[in-house]
């Protein structure tokens, strides 16, 4: 190997005529950084300390009796002044490398931080009750189980629940003491300015689900529309499902499944619990010019069913909407 004859390059530090300090051993560990510097200022240069400093005359303040003139190589040009260490670039090479099971890209950080995107909006479901006026057992479960959706939905989706006659009076209000029986003061608001309607094919269609105080009425809806048989059922018909079958219907509808699932399995359950000789439809009887005691009996009847559906209405649309139990059970 040759040897280089060339002349060292003076170390801009030491003042003209001193000798060159014997260069401490190099460390293993060096970074690039520190390896140019050693070349630029001669050996002397051990290494960044571990606290970096502006040199004397270099940008910093100079101390008593120091000049700032520029330095000058052995052959008269003048030496570049070393580059400020306030303004020396982070050493990444130095940096332990990241834990690859445990880094994140930054867009992946820049996601987390994103707000989550709103959930997609639900179906609208449409229910219709039906009774004989139209001013009590049909109204009441109108406003009870809009009531009730309309907290489990919230903004995420839209109940449309309507209510009509097959007789009904428009003459006729909604009788005093089942105003006095609502759920809620926004429940008898909507009852006291509810007015009856009268039953029409036009009324069933697009229907989700009907409901009905009594067979007779079931039939009335049927002579109106052959083709809502699957998805009509008795107030207290669909009580005894969902009471009485909660566990077969939550096997067959799972969370999201959709409210048309629901009303397919619910028009299931009662082929097959027909067929075995049980009638699981049955006669919500009428209040209306009785005691105050029917009206509170037909009120407390069918309060819980409501509450039921509404749950089970919101599970088929979206799981989350409930808990794990609803509130009737």
């Amino acid at each position: 190997m040759s040897q280089d004859h060339r002349a060292p390059i003076r170390n801009p530090f030491l003042e003209p005529g001193a000798s060159v300090p014997s260069a401490p051993p190099r460390r293993a560990d060096a970074d690039p950084e520190d390896r140019l510097a050693e070349f630029r200022l001669g050996p002397a240069f051990g290494g960044r300390p571990a606290q970096p400093h502006r040199p004397q005359g270099f940008g910093g303040p100079t101390a008593p009796g120091e000049g700032t003139t520029t330095p000058t190589r052995p052959d008269g040009t003048a030496a570049a002044e070393p580059a400020d260490t306030a303004a020396w670039p982070v050493d990444t090479a130095a940096e332990p490398a990241a834990n690859p099971k445990t880094a994140q890209p930054a867009e992946s950080a820049e996601a987390a931080d994103a707000p989550a995107p709103a959930p997609a909006p639900l179906p609208t479901v449409r229910v219709l009750a039906v009774c004989t006026g139209n001013i009590c057992r049909s109204a009441y479960v109108e406003y009870a189980l809009q009531a009730q959706l309309n907290a489990l939905l919230g903004d995420r989706g839209r109940a449309e629940v309507t209510s009509a006659g097959t007789e009904p009076n428009q003459a006729l209000t909604v009788p005093g003491p089942l105003l006095d029986l609502a759920p809620s003061r926004r429940v008898r608001a909507a009852l006291t300015q509810h007015r009856p309607q009268q039953l029409t094919g036009r009324s069933l269609a697009d229907q989700d689900l009907v409901l009905t105080a009594t067979d007779d009425h079931l039939d009335e809806v049927l002579r109106e529309d052959p083709a809502a048989v699957r998805r009509t059922f008795t107030i207290l018909g669909m009580g005894t499902l969902l009471r009485d079958h909660g566990e077969e219907l939550a096997a067959a509808v799972p969370p999201g499944a959709g409210v048309t699932a629901l009303v397919t399995a619910l028009a299931e359950l009662r082929s097959r619990l027909i067929a075995h000789g049980e009638r699981p439809d049955a006669d919500l009887p009428d209040p209306f010019r009785g005691p105050a005691e029917g009206y509170a009996a037909m009120a407390q009847t069918a309060q819980p069913i409501v509450e039921l559906l509404a749950w089970e209405i919101a599970r088929a649309l979206d799981g989350d909407l409930v808990e794990e139990e609803p509130a009737g059970a």
